[in-house]
Order: structure tokens, then sequence, then C-alpha cells
């Protein structure tokens, strides 16, 4: 059994992120796993898993330190890199210096994605380093993992001549496909971080030219961030919730909108599918991975406000469509998207 150590800048819960443990529970039957992440000061041995978490702040400067020390102790046979930023930068000076496996991970646009999201003061620096990194990890990587196409073929712009794989993220799917009491009540959802990158000006654009037609429904928005938004009559914040709570309201919407500006495949489309909703989203990254226009739900052109409210127009004078689209989605989670099928993509993956 390989022994794996993942290298990466999420922020780990142990305790609340239940969905952690089906993911590492599954993968210890392959592999023998152990991670650098984010959180408070914790080394733990749980799920198969060795977890070490270390606070933002002191974050890098220790796990460059300390990743080439894990490496030699415990024998590591592969690095995997969740990110061909900083994480594929360090993954392979340990590669060139100890001769290690490299796996490099892309979940998203790596070009334009971490300057979308939050602003960067020194963003004009950073712009010129991105581009370097990238190619640096990309090019010494051994293998190559996307969660979806277009992410993989800009990947093969700059190293075409390497082993790639593409699945998606794990989602643990299971409450939401054994969810037997939804409905279609009358409000839109969206859910996500706050955040410019997330295109919520234009859903709110979009929302106010159709709410003459459509005064009985409301706009949910579930999540938080830099972005603020004002509560009104018919825009409602609930700020940030655990899975559970957000499956709860995501099950009685009448549809789910994601006007995001930058994509990888996003986790909140796939959970509202699986709970049958029709979903409205910008076309970019890997969202036509899983929106087939017209039959599961609408695409629209990224930063338009009035395409998108011409297919929420749509989509809400036809309850039948609505229902027909959540439908056709289901089908498509049941038969791509599962906790076993992932466990034996990555499996396979690390062994092949």
């Amino acid at each position: 059994m390989k022994k794996v150590l993942f290298i990466s800048i999420t922020k780990y819960n142990l305790e609340k992120d239940k969905h952690l443990e089906k993911k590492f529970q599954g993968l210890s039957q392959g592999i023998q796993a152990y991670l650098l992440g984010r959180g408070n000061f914790l080394h733990k041995k749980i799920w198969g898993t060795e977890f070490y978490l270390f606070p933002r702040i002191f974050y890098w400067p220790l796990v460059f330190l300390f990743a080439p020390w894990l490496c030699l102790i415990k024998k590591i046979d592969v690095i995997v890199a969740q990110s061909p930023l900083v994480e594929g930068f360090l993954g392979t000076i340990i590669k060139k210096i100890l001769r290690k496996e490299l796996i490099v991970e892309i979940h998203g646009d790596w070009k334009e994605g971490p300057f979308l999201s939050k602003k960067r003061r020194l963003a004009f620096i950073e712009r010129k380093f991105v581009p370097f990194l990238a190619k640096f990890s990309l090019k010494n990587a051994d293998k190559i993992r996307g969660v979806a196409f277009n992410l993989i073929a800009e990947a093969k712009k700059i190293a075409p001549n390497k082993q790639y794989f593409i699945f998606p993220t794990f989602t643990d799917l299971d409450d939401f496909l054994n969810e037997k009491d939804a409905k279609f009540d009358k409000f839109i959802l969206f859910v996500g971080h706050l955040q410019k990158v997330k295109g919520l000006d234009y859903l709110i654009e979009a929302f106010d030219k159709i709410t003459a037609e459509f005064p009985e429904f409301k706009l949910v928005l579930v999540g938080q961030g830099t972005e603020k938004f004002q509560d009104r009559d018919n825009i409602k914040s609930k700020g940030r919730l655990s899975l559970e709570q957000t499956r709860v309201i995501m099950k009685d919407c009448y549809c789910l909108v994601l006007p995001s500006l930058s994509e990888g495949l996003p986790r909140v489309l796939i959970e509202a599918m699986a709970l049958s909703k029709p979903v409205v989203a910008s076309n970019v990254g890997g969202i036509p991975d899983l929106i087939q226009d017209g039959q599961n739900g609408f695409l629209f052109e990224v930063a338009n406000s009035n395409e998108l409210a011409e297919k929420l127009r749509i989509l809400l004078n036809n309850r039948g469509l609505a229902i027909k689209m959540g439908e056709a989605g289901r089908e498509l989670v049941q038969s791509k998207f599962s906790n076993d099928k992932y466990i034996e993509n990555y499996i396979q993956m690390i062994n092949s």
C-alpha cells in the first residue's frame, strides 16, 4: 500500500466536517494517507489518515520545513499537491530532492481565480509569479488530475505529454439522494462564498429585472464573505450554514443559481441536482461539464444579467419544465457522481 502525502491550503475542522470521514476512510482502503492542511495546531490519526494542521499565519514556513522531514520519516511514496501554485512548487522541490512521485491537482482557474476571489495588495507582483509557479509544477509533475475538461485542456498547453486524470472532487451525496421531502417553493437559491468571483451583483440585477413579473418569489443567499448585501423584503441572507442546514433549505428551493465569474467543478450544483432541482449557472470553467443547456438546467453568458433574467423568466413560468430538468439532473448525478466512484478513481490514479 503506497504512502501518500497531501499538501493543501484547505482549512480543516475534523469535528464538524463529517464528509471527510467517508472520504478518508474510503481512501484508506487503498492508500496510507498523510495530510498537511490549515487549522488549529493539531496532529491526529483518524479515518486511516494522519492529519497535521497548522494555523494560517505559520502555515507556509512550517510546511516548507515539515513536509520534507515527513517524507523522510514516513517514507512517503507519492506527493499530491492540491494546486499547481505554491503547493505544486513545494511538491516539485521535494520531488527533485527526495525523488518522490508528484501528482498535481487542478481544482479551478489558477490564472485568474486567485485574483477574483479577493483583493490582493501585491496582485501586480503575484500575477508575474503565478504563471511561473504553474508551469514549473505542471512540467515537473508525473501525473496531473483536473476536476473538469477545460482545466485539463489548459494544463495540456503547458505539459502535453503527461498522464492525465479527470474526475470531480469528493461530494458526499447520500443524504441529498435519499431526501424524500423536497418541494418547489417560491424562492431562488444561491449557495457559496459572498465574494466578487461568485458574480452575485449580476444575480441581484437579474432578479430585480423579473421581480415585477414574479412578485411572490424571493431570492435567498446562503454563505458569508467580503461582499455584503442588505436584506430586503424579497432578498434574504442566511449567512453561513452547515451542510445539513443548507440541504434543508436547498430541498425546498425552486431552482439554484450560480452566477460565478470563475469556477472549477462546483459541488453545490451537484448537490442541487441530487435533490432534483433545476440549476442555472454561468457558462464558465467546469460548469458546462455538469449542465446540459436546456435539459437539466440553463447556462448563460458570464456577467450577463439580461440573459440570466431571461433564463429565470422561462423557468419560473414553467413549473413542469423545472421538474423535468430537476429529474434529468438527478439522473446525471446518480450515474456519474458517487462516493464509491471517487474512491475507485483516486486509488487507481495513485497506483497506475
